[in-house]
């Protein structure tokens, strides 16, 4: 028994004593003869006798006349109640919420666990991430010297070169391109010499415009020659022999024209494809090199800042956090050679944590994928979803792995710890409720005690689902709305066994 209740007993025995004595005479008085007439002992014995059968005549009387429980019921006023911390209280209804214990383990949220690996390899020159460090996404963890960064980079600034050399060399042939095709149009108009060169003499063409313009104008010599031994033989001043020969003079510079015409028309349209085409390599082989380096882990900004960065970080890799949360494994120092095969951190969102629960197979199917519980450990407590259930029994442990997600936003969850977990599965109403408190055993008996006209006496009663606090009284033995002892029901209990103690004396 408790101090408290042992202070309850202390204030509520007076008070019973006071009770006792006033129903009490008969046996006091016998008590009293023994004390005066011990040397009679033949004759006190006699007395005793008598003062028995006066008592069980007494007992049958009442047998007959008053009532069973009567006899029982504990008479107390409302001071000496309220004196000794009894209260009493109508049974009503309520929720009943039932639990199970289990064993469990709060472990980090492995959804929310990040490995943080190099992309290339090296040897590493600062470390600025510690175990136990909070980082958010996008501090420097740690830098190193990358050789295949480094080689990535000037391949990426060759890149780069080539593009600029590329797309000069397209912007020159798009500009021959514009003006032969301009010229080519002059010269099918059939300009003369003179039209010709003034029409021409802006236009940038190359080598190109001279060709032309030098077959052109040997062309219009020769027509011209012809035109005039014709008209010259037409007179009979010129010879057939000299008609015959400018008029071959005249057909070899035309030719000669046309072939030159038709070869610039098409060379100066797949010059200009080839300038197109080695532009699209050039662009082409930016991008592969840029996204070689986003591949490495360069950001973007990092890559567009290559071209102006100094020489001594052509090899510099920068290892960043990819996001926020708490460094809880560090395998990096300063010196040492990292590969792209194992993580140098591991960072975790501590924001929620896993609660690894073993559930007793003759619980497994008490608990269901989806289900909302309520987890009390060590005066904490939680909400959650139940995330997982194993469809395996543990042949070790002989239990089913079932796992909680808890936020864990105060960090109050530490991963590793070993808890006992009091999860709540069911919360229903019953129509009888009464408190833990309210319910006794006597002589095998659970009962509840009541307060009617006759005063406080106890009543069997058949217990169903149970709380913490409160436990379902199953039949109807009792009416809802019946007063009943509520707190400290101990103390009643204490004085039927003084009761019945001094009745069997």
């Amino acid at each position: 028994m408790n101090i408290q209740k042992l202070i309850l007993l202390a204030v509520l025995t007076p008070s019973m004593i006071a009770l006792s004595g006033c129903g009490g005479n008969s046996s006091g008085g016998g008590h009293d003869d023994h004390d005066d007439h011990g040397g009679e002992q033949a004759g006190h014995q006699n007395e005793g006798h008598d003062e028995h059968d006066d008592h069980a005549g007494g007992d049958e009387h009442g047998d007959e006349h008053g009532d069973e429980h009567g006899e029982d019921a504990i008479k107390l006023t409302d001071a000496q109640l309220k004196q000794a911390g009894v209260s009493i209280e109508p049974l009503s209804g309520g929720m009943i919420a039932t639990h199970i214990m289990l064993p469990g383990e709060v472990g980090l949220n492995q959804d929310a666990l990040l490995h943080v690996t190099p992309r290339v390899p090296g040897i590493v020159d600062q470390v600025n991430g510690l175990l136990g460090h909070t980082v958010h996404a996008g501090d420097l963890l740690a830098v190193l010297e990358s050789p295949e960064l480094g080689e990535a980079k000037i391949a990426y600034l060759q890149a780069i070169q080539s593009k600029i050399i590329a797309d000069a060399e397209h912007t020159r042939q798009q500009t021959i391109s514009e003006n032969t095709s301009k010229l080519l149009e002059i010269l099918r108009k059939n300009p003369s010499p003179t039209e010709l060169r003034l029409e021409a003499d802006q236009l940038r063409v190359g080598a190109n415009k001279g060709r032309l313009l030098s077959t052109y104008a040997q062309m219009k010599s020769g027509e011209a020659n012809y035109a005039r031994e014709e008209e010259l033989n037409a007179k009979g001043l010129s010879t057939q022999a000299d008609l015959l020969a400018s008029q071959q003079m005249f057909y070899s510079a035309q030719a000669e024209y046309m072939a030159a015409f038709e070869e610039i028309d098409f060379s100066f349209r797949l010059k200009m494809q080839e300038a197109m085409q080695a532009l699209m390599i050039a662009e082409s082989a930016v991008d592969n090199a840029d996204r070689r380096l986003h591949i490495l882990g360069l950001s973007q900004d990092q890559i567009e800042g290559i071209a102006t960065e100094p020489d001594t970080d052509v090899a510099r890799y920068e290892l960043n956090a990819p996001r926020s949360g708490r460094i809880v494994a560090k395998h990096i120092t300063p010196g040492e050679k990292v590969g792209t095969e194992a993580a140098v951190y591991t960072i975790a969102d501590m924001s929620s944590v896993w609660l690894n629960i073993s559930i007793y197979a003759q619980y497994a199917g008490t608990i269901e994928e989806g289900q909302h519980v309520t987890i009390h450990v060590d005066g904490r407590t939680a909400s959650g979803i139940v995330d997982y259930i194993s469809a395996i029994v543990s042949e070790s442990t002989r239990t089913v792995a079932a796992r909680v997600i808890i936020d864990n936003t105060d960090r109050s969850w530490k991963p590793g710890e070993f808890v006992t977990v009091r999860v709540e599965t069911d919360k229903a109403h019953a129509d009888r409720v009464v408190p833990l408190d309210a319910i006794q055993t006597i002589d095998g008996n659970t009962v509840v005690f009541i307060q009617d006209h006759d005063g406080i006496e106890p009543v069997p009663v058949t217990l169903g689902r149970k709380s913490d606090t409160h436990a379902e009284l199953l039949g109807n033995d009792i009416a809802i709305g019946t007063p009943i002892v509520a707190s400290n029901s101990f103390l009643m209990k204490a004085e039927l066994g003084k009761g019945s103690a001094g009745h069997d004396h």
